[in-house]
């Protein structure tokens, strides 16, 4: 009869291998011991001795890479790390790039019975993890009378029209969303609360159909500080900043029921009343302290993406001037900012890249910006710049300076923190 030495087997739990702190404090073993199976504490993972080393055993089936709508995931992050942990080569996970099954209401407990649904995953930029979370097209737009030319209140909010969401294309409607608040309650779970909601991607492409990751990348990921300019981009053209990537605040992370609250009470409408308090954009304290933050590139690391990047140029991205402050947006503890609205004391309401004046009221020739209604459900009535814009309409009309520069318009979430 062989011999069990194992911390506990139960007949009703099963067996509780022994468990070692780091492989600092792994048994010492020969080749004789082959087949030894321990717990690491360290990294909660399942170690075997294969007589000369230990190896992680590592999941080989069940694996909810989202290739079905039984095998959905969270998000597109939730994938990536758990392929990753899986032991899937990058080259096949990036394999995987297009429309695959998501549950985040789901998963993030907000709808136990919601069904899952597929989503376009972006596996490769600047490491990959990407969920396509809000779609908004130009021409249709347009083409509607401008009714609607914001994210309403649905905005990153609600699942509004989905199932568009699947892939790039232009489907006959002004929006597609997902309710992104789902996306960073679930991936505050991974990784023992590793990840979280932080990273947004914004691009554009001016292909309607057929697009993929290389239409919506104009950016050569290498510098800052450049005026934007449209560039071709795989079958289509798209601007020369696209993609570009900011930070949820840290008050959102916290609290992500008031991420983009059109409604709440400190919402101030225009005439509601201004306010000078700010957090900077550019500046690497205050997205320390605040989150926030525009980027022009990650790195490849989508586990460990890098604050160092900062496209100091954004919310001026027309030219390649630094104002120092350009990054301006209101505070997160302060008026609309509460709600990461950018501008206080204006009809509508904007998340955007920063302003280009001292005044919290504005922008002009933003990188990104996305409207929605504002509490008492205006829209915005003002201009931005001259067609380098990613993001919504900021008024009823086709001009350069009021329209997004590509028709098709994307935000995608990595969730991580």
């Amino acid at each position: 009869m062989g011999i069990i030495n194992v911390g506990q087997v139960s007949s009703t739990r099963g067996i509780k291998f022994g468990g070692f702190n780091g492989e600092s404090a792994y048994p010492s073993l020969t080749s004789a011991d082959a087949g030894f199976l321990i717990y690491d504490t360290a990294l909660n993972k399942l170690k075997i001795w294969d007589g000369s080393a230990w190896n992680e055993l590592k999941q080989t089936g069940g694996v909810l890479d989202g290739s079905t709508a039984d095998l959905a995931n969270g998000s597109a992050l939730a994938i990536l790390v758990d392929l990753t942990a899986a032991g899937e080569s990058t080259a096949n996970i990036r394999a995987r790039e297009g429309a695959l099954y998501l549950n985040p209401a789901k998963f993030a407990g907000s709808n136990s019975s919601a069904a899952a649904f597929q989503v376009w995953c972006d596996m490769t930029t600047e490491g990959g993890g990407w969920t396509l979370s809000m779609k908004y097209d130009r021409s249709y737009v347009e083409s509607n009378s401008f009714n609607p030319y914001s994210m309403e209140r649905a905005g990153g909010r609600t699942y509004t029209n989905a199932n568009g969401l699947a892939n790039l294309n232009a489907n006959g409607t002004a929006y597609e969303t997902l309710d992104i608040r789902d996306l960073i309650t679930f991936n505050k779970t991974l990784g023992n609360g590793l990840y979280g909601g932080r990273w947004m991607m914004h691009c554009c492409t001016d292909l309607g159909s057929g697009a993929g990751r290389a239409e919506y990348t104009g950016s050569t990921f290498t510098s800052a500080n450049t005026a934007s300019t449209s560039r071709t981009a795989g079958a289509s053209t798209s601007l020369s900043h696209s993609p570009i990537f900011s930070q949820f605040h840290k008050n959102i992370i916290q609290n992500p029921s008031n991420l983009w609250d059109t409604e709440a009470s400190w919402i101030t409408n225009s005439g509601g009343g201004s306010s000078s308090t700010y957090q900077d954009y550019q500046n690497s304290t205050d997205i320390t302290n605040y989150g926030g933050g525009v980027f022009y590139k990650l790195g490849d690391d989508a586990q460990n993406p890098s604050e160092s990047f900062i496209q100091t140029n954004a919310a001026y991205i027309d030219t390649s001037t630094d104002q120092s402050y350009g990054g301006r947006v209101v505070r997160q503890d302060t008026q609309d900012g509460q709600s990461m609205f950018s501008v206080s004391d204006r009809e509508g309401s904007v998340y955007c890249s920063g302003n280009n004046n001292t005044s919290l009221r504005g922008h002009n020739n933003p990188a990104w910006q996305w409207g929605w209604y504002s509490r008492d459900g205006s829209q915005q009535t003002y201009g931005f710049g001259s067609g380098s814009c990613i993001g919504t309409h900021c008024y009823n009309s086709n001009g350069a300076q009021y329209r997004p520069g590509k028709r098709m318009n994307y935000m995608l979430s990595l969730i991580h923190i």
